[in-house]
């Protein structure tokens, strides 16, 4: 298991992020990140298309730390799919 702390600018705040790599799986999401430094936080998902571009994603919804960081370490990106996923401006965090 492969866990990295890396920064992410995002309203020019710079806020940790965690980063996670995936076992391979059926959907190609190969990492997944989520905000450590507050109180609640989105889950963010990068996966790969069959053309082998990086597609990156964010959950709709708003996960609080302790279950967005159970789900980060069981590795389990599915539940991100129940509230619903959309495209994520917020690229290149791993």
């Amino acid at each position: 298991m492969k866990l990295n702390t890396t920064k992410r600018f995002d309203t020019k705040e710079v806020k940790n992020m965690k980063t996670k790599v995936l076992s391979s799986n059926s959907r190609n999401m190969l990492a997944i990140g989520i905000n450590d430094d507050t109180d609640s936080t989105k889950i963010y998902l990068k996966g790969q298309a069959k053309d082998g571009s990086a597609q990156w994603y964010e959950s709709k919804g708003i996960f609080t730390k302790s279950t967005a960081l159970k789900y980060f370490y069981a590795g389990q990106y599915s539940v991100v799919f129940a509230q619903g996923i959309t495209k994520s401006g917020n690229t290149d965090w791993i």
